[in-house]
């Protein structure tokens, strides 16, 4: 019977596990190898690339312009169109404008509210000119075709007397100016007023009438007459010679007042339109006046006692 040597398996199992250990190390070498190769490969790349870069501003389509670029520039406002841009569209009350055009066909401008000007004293809607014919102070309905009216106030270069009524007083401001002002001895008084007339014979049948201001209107149917009285300190300066009058009040403080002869105390000796003429009256009692704003309305009175 054959029998194996001793120790011939054991020699031949000892080969097999040396041959695994070998096998064994060379993969753990490999893979160990691709891991520091690996490792490497990306530190060398990561140091040249960052692990993340953001989309600049041309990858981004609605990215702003920067400040830098000077090719950019926003778009211009632009109104809505359906918008009245014509400042006669939008007029309101206390506005003012200039007659660019002439007198029977207006074309308005924005402007100052100075002499000559027009002012808007009232809107309407519609278009009927003769909803202004009573609004006070309006001299003009102008439809400019916008679907409202505008009532205009004239601001007449001569002043405000202008639309002064019967009652009002108006002084004189310059030689070309007259204004509205209160009722004091030196002012006129209104005591009628006649439009499209420039006549100064209109007024004689007021009595003690004794001045007019004839106004040029814009157009020649607003020519205004103003029939005007000086208000005078007393009756004194209408009184003439012979008239009776009732004299009360201290001397050189005295005022006059007509009255019936039979309860009258001074009657009138003589009228100069001359101001302080003490000697015309030749050594009777006298009362003179002169107004500053008016000069020409000055008179000296001489009167004696009854």
């Amino acid at each position: 019977m054959a029998s194996t040597p001793n120790g011939a398996d054991s020699e031949h199992d000892d080969s097999d596990s040396r041959l695994f250990k070998r096998l064994g190390m060379a993969i753990v070498i490999e893979v160990l190898a691709g891991l520091v190769i690996g490792f490497f490969a990306f530190t060398f790349d990561t140091e040249d690339k960052p692990l993340y870069e953001p989309p600049t501003a041309a990858q981004t389509p609605d990215a702003a312009p920067s400040s830098a670029d000077t090719s950019w520039s926003p778009s211009p406002y632009e109104p809505a169109t359906d918008e009245p841009t014509d400042p006669v569209a939008t007029a309101r009350v206390g506005d003012c404008f200039e007659n660019a055009g002439v007198a029977d066909d207006f074309d308005l401008e924005p402007s100052g509210c100075d002499p000559g000007a027009f002012e808007v004293v009232e809107v309407f809607d519609g278009g009927d000119v003769h909803d202004c014919d009573g609004v006070t102070g309006s001299v003009f309905g102008h439809d400019p075709g916008y679907g409202s009216v505008l009532c205009l106030h004239y601001l007449h270069p001569w002043g405000d007397a202008y639309y002064a009524a019967p009652g009002d007083c108006v002084t004189r401001a310059d030689d070309d100016t007259y204004r509205v002002t209160d009722c004091d001895p030196g002012d006129y008084l209104v005591l009628e007023r006649f439009w499209g007339e420039r006549e100064a014979d209109r007024c004689s049948e007021w009595e003690y009438y004794n001045g007019a201001v004839e106004f040029p209107g814009y157009i020649a149917e607003q020519d205004l007459l103003l029939c005007m009285r000086m208000e005078y300190p007393d009756d004194m300066a209408f009184a003439r010679v012979d008239d009776c009058m009732y004299a009360s009040g201290e001397e050189g403080d005295r005022t006059f007042e007509f009255a019936d002869c039979s309860e009258s105390n001074v009657y009138v000796t003589g009228h100069t339109p001359d101001y302080d003429a003490q000697a015309f009256c030749d050594g009777y009692g006298w009362a003179t006046w002169r107004s500053s704003v008016f000069p020409e309305y000055a008179y000296t009175v001489c009167w004696a006692w009854l």
